[in-house]
């Protein structure tokens, strides 16, 4: 039985990020359990539409900062090949992903939302990039995947300062399809989800496989630089800062 997620299997299948006492840390076990459910969504051939929620409260505060933190420079490499591998598992699923994003969507967490097809919001969805402030950059594709919808002046303005990227200006650059209410975000989710699972299966296929192609041909040695970028930085200040935010935490 998964720890830190749940899934609910079905036409619309949904995978829950369910662990908020530790904001939906992505730890390592996070990661396993994550890609054991996504490749069981894979394999079932009843699964038309995936959805992908947190909680009210949290979708992910982004990875865990304890295993980071103790991570040399291969292991460090490793972790975020490890991660990239992951996330890519929802490009590479032949039917579309929505992401229902509700309350915290720090740094992997939106990682991982950037790799979903469509993503809905609500009001009080708090995104950002916060590793800076620890000493490091996002490991996972963050800046990759923004440089999608994004200039560079505005991805290094979010990036550098870790300021929170307002819903509206996510909506308007199309890193969010649609802000919904807070008690209307998960109904609408399923009704667009509904929606596409009523298509043709195969056309879906070929769009989806035909805009991932066309968004990320050149994206590999980009996600390259950004993995050993990741644990070059951790190796350098970043293990000093995250010791000093959880002394200060004490």
């Amino acid at each position: 039985m998964p720890e830190t997620i749940s899934i609910t299997h079905g036409t619309i299948t949904t995978i829950k990020f369910d662990n908020e006492p530790t904001m939906n840390a992505m730890s390592q076990l996070f990661l396993k359990e994550f890609h054991e459910a996504v490749e069981s969504v894979r394999n079932d051939k009843e699964c038309r539409v995936l959805i992908i929620r947190g909680t009210e409260k949290v979708f992910s505060a982004g990875g865990n900062l304890h295993e980071i933190a103790g991570a040399d420079y291969e292991k460090a490499v490793l972790m975020a090949t490890n991660a990239h591998y992951i996330y890519d598992g929802l490009l590479n699923l032949e039917i579309p992903v929505i992401a229902a994003l509700d309350g915290i969507v720090y740094g992997g967490g939106l990682e991982l939302a950037l790799r979903c097809d469509i993503r809905f919001c609500t009001p009080e969805t708090r995104m950002k990039f916060p590793e800076v402030d620890m000493g490091i950059i996002p490991g996972a594709g963050g800046i990759s995947f923004l440089s999608k919808y994004i200039s560079p002046a505005d991805i290094a303005y979010y990036v550098y300062s870790c300021k929170q990227i307002p819903v509206e200006y996510a909506k308007q650059h199309g890193i969010m399809q649609e802000v919904f209410q807070r008690n209307e975000l998960y109904a609408k989710a399923e009704e667009f989800a509904k929606l596409l699972a009523s298509k043709p299966r195969e056309a879906l296929r070929a769009a989806k496989h035909e805009i991932v192609s066309t968004m990320h041909k050149d994206l590999k040695e980009c996600l390259n630089i950004e993995i050993k970028e990741f644990a070059s930085t951790l190796q350098t200040d970043g293990k000093r800062i995250i010791a000093e935010w959880f002394n200060k935490k004490k």
